[in-house]
């Protein structure tokens, strides 16, 4: 089977799955939120948790960048969250019955629903996810064959649940946050293979996923670099508004990726530059973060490729690794 047909049936195999996998959960996963960056408050300091890397004498985490899936990245940060180890999952068969045993499980249900809500800083969180975006179509061409990104998540989880067509095309500063969003499959390189349901819904990978789309094709000057300043100023406000959202839903662990540097045609150096930058702004110093992983699937093979190449990987390795923020 060509590649395309092949993604095709497991878009197919995945929409026809998810509604069995959220029926096992007591609560309704789908919700989203929608933020504009005028509505999102700047991060103040006396907030900051003020993490601090081993060896380092200032707060602050070191930036890995990592050739790697941006999902199989983000379970390699431990602890790896489910449902049930975040918010705990009402008992279906009580050991011994008794006749308020269905008001005990609806009360049961209301305090699952309410952990799960409780989107507070304090409360522990699963890593953060950035999506590549589309910023036309939910999910991008995840239903049509495509392979970026974002139909990577989409093809491997719940999160086409969470996109709510009404929201799009997505504003140019603007972002959709979703809390929950459950990982049932293995990535394209071991063949899309299957958590569920050996592994069940309640204990499956359970992560948080911000889709925020990057400038489409925006135009470049000769040297590759963006043409229009107004054009840099929109993506530094992109990161911008990741890294406020990240940090006032509590999440202390983020897994970013090269933001709009394939088909939407954003120059690399450019936009590795830029994370430097926005993550070097007082705002997001003092330790916000415990760990921050880029995962950039390498774009060049060959002596083009590698920490020390020209593709994606190489040039965000070299600008970010090891980069204290």
């Amino acid at each position: 089977m060509a590649l395309p047909d092949h993604l095709v049936a497991i878009a197919r195999e995945t929409k026809t799955l998810i509604p069995t996998i959220l029926s096992e959960l007591p609560v309704d996963t789908t919700p989203s939120s929608f933020h504009q960056l005028s509505d999102v408050p700047k991060l103040d300091s006396k907030d900051c948790p003020g993490y601090t890397a081993p060896g380092a004498t200032q707060p602050g985490t070191r930036i890995r960048v990592y050739d790697q899936d941006t999902f199989d990245a983000a379970l390699e940060l431990t602890p790896v969250y489910t449902f049930e180890s975040l918010y705990g999952i009402p008992s279906t068969s009580p050991p011994n019955p008794e006749p308020s045993t269905s008001t005990k499980t609806t009360t049961l249900h209301e305090e699952v629903s309410d952990k799960a809500k409780d989107q507070s800083p304090s409360t522990p969180k699963p890593p953060l996810i950035l999506n590549l975006a589309s910023d036309q179509l939910p999910g991008g061409g995840w239903l049509s064959g495509a392979l970026a990104q974002e139909e990577a998540l989409c093809y491997r989880s719940t999160l086409s649940t969470t996109l709510p067509l009404s929201h799009y095309p997505l504003p140019p500063t603007a972002a959709i946050y979703s809390p929950t969003v459950l990982l049932f499959r293995h990535s394209l390189s071991i063949g899309h293979t299957l958590f569920y349901p050996r592994t069940p819904a309640p204990s499956l990978p359970l992560l948080s996923i911000l889709t925020l789309p990057a400038l489409r094709r925006p135009m470049l000057a000769s040297m590759g670099v963006y043409a229009y300043p107004s054009d840099r100023d929109t993506m530094r406000n992109k990161i911008r508004l990741l890294l406020r959202i990240s940090a006032l839903h509590g999440h202390r662990k983020l897994v970013l990726g090269a933001l709009g540097c394939g088909a939407y045609g954003n120059p690399v150096e450019e936009v590795a530059q830029l994370f430097k930058e926005v993550f070097g702004e007082k705002e997001f110093k003092g330790g916000w973060w415990e760990d921050v992983v880029f995962a950039v699937k390498d774009n060049r093979t060959g002596e083009g490729g590698g920490k020390q190449g020209f593709g994606n990987y190489g040039v965000f390795w070299r600008a970010l690794g090891g980069l204290l923020v």
